[in-house]
């Protein structure tokens, strides 16, 4: 083990030859810092067979005054949880063992528990022989219990997702062979064989019936987004999936006479999931589409760059645009009101953030009415 110089909090203990002018001004320097930073120091001699508390120590502990640390006492300062681990600690260091620096929890003279970060060493003397141990400690309580209350509270998220997607599956499996049923015998009504007013309302009926469908399918969708997210990831070609998306989306895009313009030549492949990324294109291509302008033909431009190490996949076309002052999350939620998109847009735009950030993506949007809006999807 170094025989160096100790610094810091364990430089008060290590013996020196100094005037007791230098000797009063390290002491004063070091009650500053110790108080500053809530630290109490300790001292361990073997030799003489004696404990020492400094005074930062005795104020964290809250001793008396002249109250007089033992050995044979130690524990008492200790939750009995952790009396295993002090015993431990002071064997391996009195055996030679380096450090020991762990969190733990103490108990004051006056019986209160608080949590402490502690740090424990050996003193040595010139031949490197253990004559006793010396440390520190510094109060956390507020610091460990604010983590504690957060590793509890993203416990119960966590039991809360997991409650709410097995409600999600089940909810989504039942309903769904029921919708099925309903649609199926709609399909087995003759319709042109009912009287008038009976057939207006079956169509009504089958309109629900498919719109519940849809309904259905979407929460399907939401539903397996984590399922899907733990499968293995693949090298996609940009291209190629941009051309699927563009092939599908034919019939809309004659329709609307929109241009539909690529350029993944910087970043021609990357890895991610395909059932995401066909689905992130799609929906983000076709809401341009949609959101068109009324004074102009629809462009939707699809690009992907690199900046510092990270790469951002682009969807920006020049329709309507949003006015999201004040409301930029709101474009992803299933029921927004802040515009008059269909519902089904809405879910699409939610799923999709969805599927980005389950694989550890953010998705950032910047649009202005009149002008058109940009989504920037960092992978």
């Amino acid at each position: 083990m170094s025989n160096k110089p100790q610094s810091g909090f364990f430089s008060f203990m290590k013996k020196k030859t100094v005037s007791p002018t230098q000797n009063q001004e390290e002491s004063f320097y070091y009650e500053q810092v110790a108080a500053m930073v809530g630290a109490g120091g300790w001292h361990i001699d073997f030799i003489n067979k004696k404990s020492y508390f400094d005074k930062q120590m005795k104020t964290i502990l809250k001793t008396p005054e002249h109250y007089k640390p033992s050995l044979k006492h130690a524990l008492h300062f200790f939750d009995m949880d952790y009396h295993d681990t002090v015993i431990k600690s002071f064997t391996d260091l009195s055996s030679g063992k380096p450090v020991f620096d762990e969190v733990i929890k103490m108990v004051t003279y006056t019986n209160q528990t608080f949590w402490a970060h502690a740090i424990s060493k050996p003193v040595l003397d010139k031949n490197n022989k253990i004559i006793g141990l010396k440390g520190v400690i510094v109060n956390v309580d507020q610091e460990k219990e604010r983590e504690l209350m957060l590793e509890k509270a993203i416990e119960t998220v966590e039991a809360n997702n997991s409650r709410l997607f097995t409600f999600a599956n089940y909810v989504s499996h039942n309903i769904k062979s029921h919708v099925n049923n309903l649609e199926l015998t709609s399909e087995l009504v003759d319709s042109n064989k009912l009287p008038q007013d009976q057939k207006e309302l079956f169509n009504n009926f089958k309109q629900i019936a498919a719109s519940l469908n849809g309904t259905v399918a979407r929460l399907n969708e939401v539903v397996s987004i984590q399922n899907k997210a733990s499968e293995p990831l693949k090298t996609i070609h940009l291209e190629d999936a941009f051309e699927r998306v563009r092939t599908k989306l034919q019939p809309l895009t004659e329709q609307e006479e929109a241009y539909l313009y690529s350029d993944f030549s910087e970043i021609p492949t990357i890895e991610y999931n395909p059932d995401f990324l066909n689905n992130i294109l799609y929906t983000l291509i076709k809401n341009g589409i949609i959101n068109k302008s009324p004074n102009r033909k629809p462009e939707i431009k699809a690009y992907c760059l690199e900046n510092n190490k990270k790469l951002s996949l682009i969807i920006e076309d020049n329709g309507k645009g949003y006015d999201l002052e004040g409301k930029t999350d709101q474009i992803f939620h299933m029921t927004r009101n802040f515009d008059n998109n269909d519902n089904s847009q809405s879910v699409g735009l939610f799923i999709v953030k969805n599927e980005v950030e389950a694989l550890g993506g953010k998705i950032d949007v910047t649009s202005k009415p009149g002008y058109g809006t940009k989504f920037t999807i960092t992978l």
